[in-house]
């Protein structure tokens, strides 16, 4: 089974080429191959601008992008290039230039093709020779019925037509209840988990085929639109829901790229404390370890002419695994037992624990940040909670005061006037802050805004026990992490020139030998 879809690409070629030829999403490049051009991002888009030179340059289509998916397990990496290539070779039979990659980073291989809009002989467009007039449809209807063909001759399963103008995918999705809108929120959730920063995500919309309008200046920021997929408007970020909002996918982005910031570090600096304490053990190891003394044979004197009774063979019995001490390291410190007894009343319960406070480095149970984050998320709702609460108990007041009209409304408003501001203010609020929280344009109920309150107040509670606990850890580390690590410090230079002198003591027994 094999899906395929084809968008155009009006600028960037050059970072929609990265993007297919990623490394990691290839094998570093082992999955990579091209057709008239050179296979590098910065050469291929270079090629393809040499040849797009040769053209009329009436059109703004610089390239097409053609995706082909196959279903998992249903092909190997070098299966799915050789029929991505022949797919190449009978669609665009010659003409155009291309790079193709085959992508192994999902659960389904997929491959990329990213071809030049101009012929590469007659100067013609792509789009000129494939898709003139009405006939909008002619070139999306070729590629999946070549597909189709190349797949039923390597075997693999193919999708009866569904209809003109529908594709595969749009026919499952349909299937399974779901519009373009789910569509295009999955895509935007991709896109801006491998993103980088607010401008990449924009770029790899565009590589995506997602068409959008950002102003910044503007009260709505962000529009989005699905290319071919017979979305005829674009859709405001805020109906699609708060988290693809500019400042949300920034937040999301950056709190992605601290978070994978943080682990690498944490991770360079366990792996260096681990072949430090490594280094460490084996050679307290070998400064400690004595040869075993011989066991003392018992002389014994026997009658020959008693014959002895023979004792029963005791059992051996295997004397218990002794396990290792988690504190071994700082045992020969002073107060070393009192220190070690305070350190585990406050959770810290190895030395390999304490150490880890020994650097100000990131902790997985520090959840500073995100606290405060979820804190003032969930304060916003609960204060737009009361505020709804607020505006229906002074509701009965302002209906009363709408319901009267010319002298009588004057002389109602003069005299409840503090009531009908407060109700006009707070409705005022509402309308400014509920925005955020619509999907699909729908403003969100009270009991919508409350379940979402005790979602973030549920994870923060959670992430509070973890941290409760990460503060008391380090507050108790605090108290002994310069003593500890001065008498760690202290002992590695007494090995230190334990080692120097033995090595000295053995030169000079050479020298006397050779003496």
């Amino acid at each position: 089974m094999a899906y395929t879809s084809i968008h155009t690409i009006r600028a960037t070629v050059s970072a929609a080429i990265a993007y297919i030829t990623n490394g990691d999403k290839t094998v570093n490049g082992v999955y990579v191959s091209s057709y008239a051009c050179r296979a590098d991002s910065a050469g291929a888009s270079e090629d393809f601008r040499a040849v797009r030179g040769t053209g009329t340059g009436r059109t703004q289509i610089l390239a097409y992008h053609m995706i082909q998916s196959f279903a998992p397990g249903e092909v190997t990496p070098e299966q799915a290039m050789q029929i991505g290539e022949e797919l190449c070779d009978r669609y665009l039979k010659g003409d155009y230039q291309y790079v193709i990659a085959v992508h192994h980073d999902k659960s389904h291989l997929h491959c990329h093709v990213i071809f030049n809009n101009t012929n590469l002989y007659n100067g013609l467009s792509f789009t000129t020779e494939h898709n003139q007039g009405r006939r909008t449809e002619r070139a999306w209807a070729e590629l999946r019925e070549i597909s189709d063909e190349i797949c039923a001759e390597h075997g693999i399963s193919v999708i009866e037509p569904i209809g003109k103008g529908v594709s595969h995918y749009e026919n499952e999705m349909k299937k399974e209840g779901k519009s373009w809108k789910d569509k295009l929120r999955s895509m935007l959730r991709e896109i801006i988990s491998y993103s980088k920063s607010f401008e990449e995500f924009l770029k790899n919309c565009t590589d995506s085929g997602i068409e959008y309008v950002y102003t910044s200046q503007n009260k709505v920021k962000l529009k989005f639109k699905l290319s071919g997929e017979g979305q005829q408007r674009f859709t405001r970020a805020d109906t699609l829901g708060d988290e693809f909002e500019p400042s949300a996918i920034t937040e999301t982005i950056e709190t992605a790229q601290k978070k994978a910031a943080a682990e690498e570090a944490m991770e360079k600096f366990l792996a260096a404390r681990r072949a430090r304490q490594q280094a460490e053990l084996a050679l307290l190891n070998r400064i400690s370890a004595k040869p075993a003394e011989p066991t003392p044979t018992p002389t014994t004197t026997t009658n020959p002419t008693v014959a002895e009774p023979t004792a029963p063979k005791p059992i051996e019995s295997k004397a218990p695994e002794k396990k290792e001490d988690p504190w071994k390291a700082i045992r020969g410190m002073g107060r070393a037992d009192e220190i070690i007894a305070d350190l585990e009343s406050g959770g810290v319960m190895s030395f390999s624990e304490l150490s880890g406070f020994f650097f100000n480095t990131p902790h997985s149970d520090d959840h500073t940040t995100e606290l405060a984050d979820l804190r003032k998320k969930f304060t916003a709702i609960d204060t737009l909670i009361e505020k709804m609460k607020h505006r229906d108990e002074l509701e009965p007041v302002y209906k009363e005061y709408q319901g009267k009209s010319g002298w009588s409304q004057s002389r109602f408003k003069k005299k409840n006037s503090a009531t009908i501001e407060d109700y006009e203010q707070t409705v005022k609020y509402i309308r400014e802050h509920i925005k955020k929280y619509a999907v699909d344009g729908k403003p969100p109920t009270m009991l919508d805004l409350l379940e979402k309150s005790n979602k973030l107040k549920s994870k923060w509670n959670r992430l509070n026990v973890e941290h409760t606990a990460f503060l008391t850890k380090r507050e108790t580390a605090k108290k002994y992490v310069r003593q500890v690590r001065q008498y760690i410090n202290e002992q590695q230079m007494k090995r230190e020139r334990e080692k120097y002198r033995q090595k000295k003591l053995t030169q000079q027994r050479k020298k006397d030998t050779l003496e």
